[in-house]
């Protein structure tokens, strides 16, 4: 067996070669000669010691895996520096696509708002309102469900009733305080919960 302390001496070049022929001692050279430099060019773009190390050992697998076919062109320090680099920018791309979807979800209200009454169809959510709207008052629970069940108008609601239309948007934003309230404490699918609580926001 060769003294790691002597593989140490040897170029990248010659422990490739030794690499192929399946040699670990040689790879764990490789890897501790490198780690560091790559190390710190990953944290250097991605500010994140976790991700950046993630990367690193990759780039490690990579070299590993593929020893026996891999041809290297330019320096086995130029190869390393290279693979990591399309790794970090694959890495930005995701974190760019996951900060436009966060942004577009958060600047969705009005969106949700619109596509809520379809939502409000769906079986489950329906019963929840339902079973929500029951601990409200007897005429606060009908309007309330006539305005978000029947999609009728504070108008139509009055005159169906034969209320003031001003009572009728009483009776709405209790049933919204009331039930957004009850939501707080109540244990379902988030996305449920969700298109609840921006229903009584509007």
């Amino acid at each position: 067996m060769m003294d790691p302390i002597e593989l140490e001496l040897y170029t990248d070049a010659v422990l490739l070669d030794m690499i192929r022929e399946d040699n670990r001692h040689a790879f764990n050279t490789l890897y501790k000669r490198h780690w560091s430099s790559l190390l710190d060019v990953a944290f250097k773009r991605l500010k994140d010691e976790d991700i950046s190390e993630e990367l690193v050992q990759e780039v490690f697998l990579n070299v590993y895996l593929k020893r026996h076919t891999l041809r290297i062109t330019t320096t086995v320090a130029g190869y390393l520096h290279s693979v990591l680099k399309y790794k970090v920018l694959d890495e930005v791309r995701a974190r760019l696509v996951r900060n436009n979807y966060k942004e577009e979800w958060l600047n969705r209200p009005p969106v949700l708002a619109e596509d809520a009454h379809t939502l409000l169809e769906n079986k489950e959510l329906s019963e929840l309102i339902v079973k929500l709207s029951e601990q409200l008052a007897p005429k606060c629970r009908e309007v309330f469900l006539l305005k978000h069940q029947q999609q009728l108008t504070n108008k139509m609601i009055a005159e169906r009733l034969q209320i003031a239309e001003k009572t009728v948007e009483g009776h709405i934003s209790l049933a919204r305080k009331t039930l957004k309230s009850l939501l707080k404490d109540y244990r379902a699918d988030f996305l449920t919960v969700l298109v609840c609580m921006e229903l009584f926001r509007h």
